[in-house]
């Protein structure tokens, strides 16, 4: 992937946080010259939360105060739409993601 997608894939990945900022449990409008399938979009902001909570993980550890939960938690109150998203449209029973909520 070349910066010209890596923008274009971030900038829709925002357009879909932005809208669902309203409702996060509504359907997600999956752009198609950006996202093949919803499952792909889905995919891409679990990436998106992934490399957010691995920094913060990295960052505790560094600083040797690593707690997964307050991590998790604190990650969660800083993207709180992205975690809705995510918890709206990911099944616990098809899918499980680190610092998913039941």
């Amino acid at each position: 992937m070349g910066w010209a997608d890596h923008y274009r894939r971030r900038d829709a990945l925002d357009a879909v946080l932005r809208d669902a900022r309203r409702d996060p449990s509504a359907p997600l409008i999956v752009d198609p010259d950006v996202f093949a399938s919803l499952h792909e979009l889905l995919l891409a902001l679990d990436h998106r939360w992934q490399n957010k909570l691995t920094a913060r993980m990295e960052a505790a550890a560094l600083e040797g105060q690593v707690n997964e939960d307050r991590v998790i938690a604190e990650l969660a109150a800083d993207e709180p739409v992205l975690r809705a998203v995510l918890d709206a449209h990911l099944s616990l029973g098809s899918y499980r993601a680190v610092g998913m909520t039941p």
